[in-house]
């Protein structure tokens, strides 16, 4: 029952990080971009953007009724994807941030869904492996 409140407090708590990293780099006059594309920058319709974040956030809900276990995980993703979506909406646009040089710029929200991500991967692949591995008699 914990992990049912646990879940809307660390998914506020990722994107009030996200939005204070965003908005203190913004009020310092730092580095950062105006993203009005997706990842990388890539540039799509308006009504394909909205058609997959439909699906995602659809998908997500799914995922988190179905996998309890993972609802920490899921946590960063959810976080990282409403963060970047509240960009969009009172922006136009997501704000990114942190540019390593040889890679492109990105914020702490699309940190957040990779790692949700990764460690989904991760635990998945652990659990599969000890399905796969035979029981010894």
């Amino acid at each position: 029952m914990r992990s049912i409140y646990s879940f809307p407090m660390l998914v506020l708590l990722f994107i009030l990080l996200d939005q204070v990293s965003k908005y203190l780099i913004r009020q310092s006059d730092g580095f950062y971009i105006c993203n009005k594309g997706i990842a990388f920058g890539i540039n799509i319709p308006e009504i394909i953007f909205w058609s997959i974040w439909i699906i995602i956030f659809g998908f997500i809900i799914y995922y988190l009724f179905k996998n309890k276990s993972e609802i920490y995980f899921l946590s960063f993703i959810v976080a990282g994807a409403i963060s970047n979506l509240i960009d969009r909406l009172y922006l136009g646009c997501v704000i990114d941030f942190i540019d390593f040089k040889i890679w492109p710029v990105f914020n702490l929200a699309d940190s957040f869904i990779v790692i949700g991500a990764i460690m989904i991967i991760v635990k998945s692949l652990k659990s599969r492996n000890k399905i796969d591995r035979p029981t010894s008699k």
